[in-house]
């Protein structure tokens, strides 16, 4: 049921990573909630839990790094050197 969800939003999570590494090469460092947005302007559509998982397994591989931000109180994404 979860893959026919992923398919009807045209994204699974291995496209999803390469999308945010690929924002995240562009435009450095930003926070999930302006990761999310950016995608979803520029069209891009997926499932919610299905962006933390990416998210969460990018940072877990090494792939991404996230720091805390005290003045947003978020965490920033940025990639790995």
């Amino acid at each position: 049921m979860l893959y026919a969800y992923c398919i009807i939003l045209n994204m699974n999570k291995d496209e999803l990573k390469k999308v945010i590494i690929d924002l995240l090469s562009k435009e450095g460092p930003k926070t999930s909630t302006e990761i999310r947005d950016e995608l979803i302007e520029n069209g891009y559509e997926f499932d919610m839990i299905l962006f933390r998982e990416a998210l969460a397994d990018l940072v877990r591989e090494g792939k991404i790094k996230k720091e805390p931000d005290y003045e947003k109180k978020k965490f920033l994404f940025y990639v790995s050197s």
